[in-house]
Formats: structure tokens, sequence, C-alpha cells
């Protein structure tokens, strides 16, 4: 039997684990999205969105990207319509976002006081659709649409 004198005196030698390594790789790849994410969102933007929740955010950019506020063509009518109801459903997931991470009450009211206004415009491009008349006119996006999307924490990125 080896005494504790003995067996303090032999040299230690470290396994290092490469899926520890691997591991800490990857937390280290992805900390400066993790650290730069701040919900809730405090400005009602695409980009104050992004700030909070950097998926959503992206999103929100890229779809009020193909936003044409005087769409000449059926082709125009249509993406700006369908770029507008995602829009208005990315705020409204933030909204809820927001809800998740204890927004305030002022921070929740900014996300929305704009959606009526935005039901309205996606309201009117459609009813000019509907004029037109456009060959593919999509369905009405309504409050109750807005009303029936949902989210989860872990959605909230």
């Amino acid at each position: 039997m080896k005494t504790l004198r003995q067996i303090a005196a032999q040299p230690k030698y470290f396994v290092v684990n490469l899926a520890s390594i691997v591991m800490s790789l990857v937390l280290v790849a992805f900390m400066p999205t993790v650290a730069l994410a701040a919900p809730p969102a405090t400005v009602a933007s695409c980009q104050g969105i992004k700030d909070a929740y950097p998926i959503l955010g992206t999103q929100c950019e890229n779809a009020y990207a193909n936003i044409n506020h005087a769409p000449g063509t059926a082709a125009d009518r249509s993406t700006t319509f369908g770029a507008r109801r995602t829009v208005l459903q990315i705020f409204r997931k933030a909204l809820l976002c927001n809800g998740m991470y204890g927004a305030t009450s002022q921070a929740q009211q900014l996300f929305r006081n704009g959606e009526q206004g935005h039901l309205d415009a996606i309201a009117n491009l459609r009813t000019a659709m509907v004029a037109v008349p456009d060959p593919t006119i999509p369905t009405a996006f309504t409050a109750t649409d807005l009303n029936a999307i949902s989210m989860t924490k872990q959605q909230c990125k």
C-alpha cells in the first residue's frame, strides 16, 4: 500500500477530453450572439427588435426591405402585402416575447400602438388588389389572425 507521500510524489497526468474542448469552442463561438441580445425590446422598430431578439429582428428587416410604399404592379402589390403581413406578425411576436421577459406596460404599448394602422394599410392594399383586379388576391389579414399568433420563450430569439 502506498502512503500519502508516495501518491503525492507521483507525476500527475491530465487527460483532456476532446468533447470538452469542442464544447468550449462552440460556447465561445455563440457567446457574442447571446451577449448582444438584451430582451425585452424597448424600441418599436426592426432594429429595436433585433437588439433584443436577433433572429426575429433580422427577419423583420428582410421582410421590411420588400415593402414598396407605392406598388404599381400586381407583383409589387402581392410582395408588399406579404411583407407587411410578415412585419406585423413579427411585431406581435416581439410583443409576446417582451411580455415573457417582463417588459414594462409602456414598452408593451409601444408595440401595440401601431397595430391598427398597419392592419388598415394591409386592408387598403388588399382592397386595391381587388379593385384592379389583381390575378392573385390573398386572404384578408385581420386582428383575429394577429391574435392567433403565439410564442414560447424558447422561440424568442
